[in-house]
C-alpha cells in the first residue's frame, strides 16, 4: 500500500474501535480522513464511507443484540423506517449540492447535541401522554416519546445520507434528549438503525456511480476488527463515561466538520 493507504487504514481501525464502543459508525471521521490523506473527491469518499459504516454496524449489531443485549428491536423497527427513507433520499439528491452547506448544517446539529448532553437537559416522557411508548426490554422498562423524535430523526437521516455518514452522532442524542431513552439502549439500538441507514444511503451512491470498490475492499478489514473490539468493550465502561465520551465525540466531529468546510 502506498500513497497514504497504510496511514488511512490504521486511522480507520482506531476510529472503528472507539466509535463501536458507543454504538456509532465512524462516518464523521472516515470521510474527512479519506479526503485529507488520500485526496479523493468528496462524493467518492462519501460512498466508501457509507459502505464502511455499513460493515461496521453489521458487526456491531451481532454483539449488541446477543452479547450486550442492548438492541431494542421494537424501537429499532420504527426508527429504521424513518431513517432508511431519509438516508436514501439524502444520498440520491446529494450530487450538485455544495459540501460546505451540508457540513456546516451538520456541525451545528452536532454542537447543539453536545451542549444538551453536557448539561443533561432532556425530556422526561410521561406515560399516557400522546406519543409516549412504554417499553419492556432486557429485564428493564423505560418510556420513549416517539412524537418528539420522528421528525428530528428523519432530518438527521437525510443529512447523513447526503454526507455519507451514519447519522448516529445525531440519532443517539435525539433518542436520549428528546425521546428520554436510556443511553445504553439508545446506543445499542442505534447499531441497527445505522446498518439500515448506511445500506440505504450506500445504494443511493451506488446508483449514482460514486463508489470505489478497491478502497472498500482494503478498508473493510480494519473496520471489522475494530468494530468487534469496541463493541465488546461497551459493557465494561460506566454510563458516565459513555455520556462524557459521546460529548467529546460530538464536539470533535463538529470541529472537524467546520475545519473541512474551508478545505
Amino acid at each position: 500500500m502506498t500513497g497514504g493507504m497504510i496511514e488511512t487504514g490504521i486511522a480507520i481501525f482506531v476510529i472503528s474501535t472507539i466509535f463501536s464502543m458507543f454504538g456509532k459508525g465512524g462516518g464523521e471521521f472516515y470521510l474527512p480522513i479519506m479526503i485529507t490523506i488520500l485526496t479523493i473527491p468528496f462524493y467518492v469518499a462519501a460512498g466508501v464511507s457509507q459502505f464502511l459504516i455499513m460493515i461496521q454496524s453489521l458487526s456491531m449489531v451481532i454483539i449488541y443484540s446477543t452479547k450486550n443485549k442492548l438492541l431494542d428491536w421494537g424501537l429499532a423497527s420504527i426508527l429504521v423506517l424513518v431513517v432508511g427513507i431519509a438516508a436514501f433520499l439524502g444520498a440520491f439528491f446529494s450530487e450538485g449540492i455544495p459540501p460546505i452547506y451540508l457540513k456546516g448544517t451538520f456541525a451545528l446539529f452536532l454542537i447543539a447535541s453536545a451542549i444538551f448532553m453536557l448539561i443533561n437537559k432532556n425530556v422526561k416522557p410521561k406515560l399516557g401522554k400522546f406519543g409516549v411508548w412504554h417499553r419492556k426490554f432486557s429485564g428493564d422498562e423505560y418510556d420513549i416519546n416517539l412524537f418528539y423524535i420522528l421528525l428530528p430523526v428523519f432530518i438527521a437521516g437525510f443529512l447523513a445520507g447526503m454526507l455519507g455518514i451514519s447519522g448516529g452522532g445525531l440519532i443517539i442524542p435525539i433518542c436520549v434528549l428528546l425521546g428520554g431513552a436510556p443511553i445504553r439502549i439508545a446506543m445499542g439500538t442505534n447499531t441497527f438503525v445505522v446498518l439500515v441507514s448506511t445500506f440505504s444511503g450506500f445504494m443511493g451512491h451506488l446508483f449514482k456511480g460514486g463508489v470505489d470498490w478497491r478502497l472498500i475492499l482494503i478498508f473493510s478489514i480494519p473496520v471489522l476488527f475494530g468494530s468487534q473490539i469496541g463493541s465488546r468493550m461497551h459493557t465494561k465502561v460506566s454510563e458516565k463515561f459513555l455520556k462524557v465520551g459521546l460529548v467529546i465525540i460530538l464536539t470533535v466531529a463538529a470541529g472537524w466538520m467546520i475545519v473541512k468546510m474551508f478545505h
